[in-house]
């Protein structure tokens, strides 16, 4: 083959292929700008999509639009909403795992109004970027606005809460009635039946925050009626919304060293609840009353001559013996009460409190020493226990039971009156002043029998003549003598007077009847008042008949 003919025989490249290799460049390179500069495509499930539009609804960081939402779709179980976000180039870095998404809407709650905005130019996403590192295209709407802003300094801490009330996402944290913090996250933990609180502490606020400092729920109105009387407290405007938490340090307190983060405190449910359980060092004693424990409750306090240095436990105790209740045991007629003595109310140095209890508890009581029920408020019924030192008791020494020792008690109130009224007309009952008067009369009769023998002496002196000496003698004799029979003879009267059926005696057995009938009256009013002690004021709730019930 010549050289002519193997040019024409080899492939010619023509121009036109050039065209659409040049196209399918520029093509791909527009696809990857346009894609590039689409930006970074997540999906976000949500519950419902109340307010959101597809190619309208528009995803914010700081009011800043960083992509919209391109569609929305059911899921598969049609029991959610995936929305699918287009986030818009150079943002992409803000999707990282920890990253939260919400629905921006009017909102009216105790902080305020937010969200008017949205009124004319329709609900929005807010995104908060997280703190990690690892990006994610998968997210979930959160029902409410994150709180707290990973650019807010502060330090967080755990409540637990076994009766305290039940409190929202959002609640105020408050020192001395100024916000400090807020609950961050509140959820129900099914095994240990309590409220766990994760709450956050604004800096610098969280060097309040100390090892002794106690929480207490802080409702926008409290009532308290207990042996005191009546309190009533109110709070701010956002209590009495939703109502908060308060933090302080205990009475008499200063702050211990700060806490640190994540440390875990009890919620009260009040403030008074959270100074009983400051007193951790304490002992147990049983009470044994012989009269009605109504308006006793858990919670009162046991008093030393009006001086708080315990609380009553349980009424009545529940203590079990032989497999039933103590106060279920043959010929015991007693009602058993487990009180707390709380050497911290005693004196601040605990330890010494108790010291000095222990050593002197056995010396007092054989002094003395008892324990009796007082009224604290007629209004509410409330009573209290009283320890104090009565002269008139019985000597006795503190008895050993098989679990708590027992503390002595005497009647109290109007069962100790009535105790007493009846004393007293048994011993006026037991007089014996029917013998007393006899006997009287006897002797006023001897003496009138030696009053007439005295006077035949006289006259018979008389008529006989005597020495003058003996005459004077004799004269001042018969002026004693006389003197003396007036006085027998106003003796005699007096006695009269005290004979069966004279006014006197009449009158000392009418007050002898009416003390007696007094009693007798006093009592169901001694018994209602020992069962209810505000029956003065209220009426006296009837106790229902016992139904019987079937085996």
């Amino acid at each position: 083959m010549n050289e002519k003919a193997y040019i024409e025989s080899k492939p010619k490249f023509s121009v036109i292929w050039i065209v659409p290799i040049i196209a399918v460049l520029i093509t791909g390179w527009m696809l990857y700008q346009h894609q590039s500069n689409k930006g970074h495509t997540i999906f976000l499930k949500m519950d419902n999509a109340d307010g959101i539009i597809a190619g309208k609804t528009e995803v914010k960081v700081r009011s800043v639009q960083v992509g919209i939402v391109e569609s929305l779709k059911l899921q598969i179980e049609q029991n959610a909403v995936i929305a699918t976000i287009r986030i818009f180039k150079d943002y992409d870095t803000l999707l990282t795992e920890d990253a939260k998404f919400w629905t921006v809407k009017p909102r009216v709650d105790e902080t305020g109004i937010s969200g008017l905005n949205t009124l004319l130019s329709g609900v929005y996403i807010e995104l908060l970027p997280g703190e990690q590192s690892n990006l994610a295209n998968l997210f979930t709407m959160q029902n409410q606005p994150a709180l707290i802003a990973p650019d807010i300094e502060g330090v967080r801490y755990k409540l637990k809460a076994a009766n305290a009330e039940v409190l929202d996402v959002g609640t105020g944290i408050f020192f001395r009635n100024y916000k400090i913090g807020q609950v961050e996250t509140a959820s129900f933990n099914e095994k240990t039946l309590e409220m766990d609180y994760g709450i956050f502490v604004n800096s610098p606020y969280d060097e309040l925050i100390s090892n002794n400092v106690i929480f207490w729920v802080n409702s926008g109105v409290e009532v308290d009626l207990s042996t005191e009387g009546i309190k009533v407290s109110t709070g701010s405007l956002s209590k009495l919304i939703k109502g908060g938490i308060s933090v302080d340090y205990p009475p008499n307190s200063v702050a211990d060293s700060i806490a640190q983060q994540y440390t875990q405190y009890k919620l009260h449910k009040n403030f008074a609840v959270a100074l009983e359980r400051r007193f951790d060092l304490f002992d147990l004693y049983l009470v044994e009353f012989e009269q009605s424990i109504k308006g006793l409750k858990p919670g009162a306090p046991v008093e030393y001559r009006g001086m708080r240095i315990g609380t009553v436990e349980q009424v009545p105790a529940q203590l079990v013996r032989d497999g039933q209740p103590l106060y279920f045991q043959q010929n015991n007629t007693s009602i058993p009460v487990l009180i707390k003595v709380e050497y911290g109310r005693i004196y601040e140095v605990d330890e010494q409190a108790k010291q000095y209890w222990q050593g002197n508890i056995e010396k007092w009581i054989e002094n003395g020493l008892r324990a009796s029920l007082k009224s604290g408020n007629l209004l509410t019924g409330a009573v209290y226990i009283e320890l104090d030192f009565y002269s008139a008791a019985k000597p006795e020494s503190i008895a050993k039971h098989s679990v708590y020792p027992v503390l002595p008690s005497v009647p109290s109130g109007f069962t100790a009156l009535s105790e007493q009224v009846m004393a007293l007309l048994n011993k006026l009952n037991s007089l014996p002043l029917d013998a007393a008067l006899g006997e009287a009369k006897d002797t006023l009769t001897a003496y009138k029998q030696l009053g007439a023998e005295t006077e035949q002496l006289i006259k018979d002196l008389n008529n006989k003549k005597v020495p003058e000496k003996v005459e004077k003698n004799l004269t001042q004799l018969q002026g004693t003598l006389t003197q003396l029979t007036a006085s027998l003879k106003q003796f005699e009267k007096t006695l009269s007077t005290y004979q069966q059926g004279s006014g006197v005696m009449d009158q000392l057995t009418d007050t002898l009847s009416e003390l007696e009938s007094l009693s007798n009256t006093l009592k169901p009013v001694t018994k209602g008042l020992n069962e209810q002690p505000n029956m003065l004021i209220f009426d006296k709730n009837a106790s229902e008949d016992p139904v019987p019930r079937k085996r």
